[in-house]
């Protein structure tokens, strides 16, 4: 029989305890699980009010099972199955600048999280914090997110993420934040800056041969 949780109001909170499976150091074991649902108010004031919300969150919890990945650490998800997937089947390229972007922006607000508790509140939030923090441009922003997106598409593809249907991605549904900066238009060297590239790296051979070689294109294709 599926467990229904247990609900009950301390202060002015209302909570569920139930169980979970939970991975610890690689052993999946039974433990008791508390969240909050809700303040206790007008909309809540008695056990029954809350039928809806233990339903949604029960229901999770039973998808969940399903998918016996689900209770990993994100951290250690991302660094010992997405990242070994990313490497083996993508370019070197795409494999060094997912790294950068997880080690940089996201491992370091993730670790308290499993696979399992990602909602599109959370990444949101997620992104919300790393804009404050690094004062980033909206494309840098979205690559973030992409990254994170295809994160939890390989783990919906394989059976690790509980979701019914792509539109489940809790990634590709977070808003990119506001306070994200305008990305800044790149714009081609005048003539007499490339003479002073060139200047600069008198004892650079390569180097001032690469930047020759690219001024010269550049004028060719204007």
């Amino acid at each position: 029989m599926a467990q229904k949780g247990c609900v009950w109001r301390k202060g002015n909170g209302w909570f569920l305890k139930y169980g979970e499976n939970v991975n610890v150091n690689g052993q999946i074991i039974r433990k008791q699980m508390c969240v909050k649902l809700a303040d206790y108010g007008d909309r809540y004031r008695c056990e029954k009010d809350l039928d809806e919300l233990v339903a949604e969150k029960m229901a999770g919890v039973r998808q969940a099972l399903k998918c016996p990945h689900s209770s990993d650490s994100f951290v250690n998800y991302v660094e010992q199955v997405y990242l070994p997937f990313v490497l083996r089947t993508m370019k070197a390229s795409t494999y060094s600048g997912y790294s950068t972007y997880w080690k940089r922006y996201i491992e370091p607000r993730v670790r308290k999280y499993a696979l399992r508790d990602f909602t599109v509140a959370i990444v949101a939030s997620l992104l919300k914090d790393i804009a404050a923090m690094h004062k980033l441009n909206t494309d840098t922003l979205t690559k973030i997110r992409s990254v994170l997106s295809g994160i939890f598409t390989y783990a919906m593809s394989e059976g690790h993420f509980p979701a019914r249907s792509a539109a489940d991605n809790p990634a590709s549904r977070a808003r990119i934040p506001e306070s994200g900066t305008e990305s800044t238009r790149t714009v081609a060297a005048a003539f007499e800056e490339v003479q002073g590239y060139l200047r600069a790296l008198q004892v650079m051979p390569l180097e001032r041969a690469a930047v020759g070689i690219l001024a010269f294109y550049w004028r060719q294709a204007r």
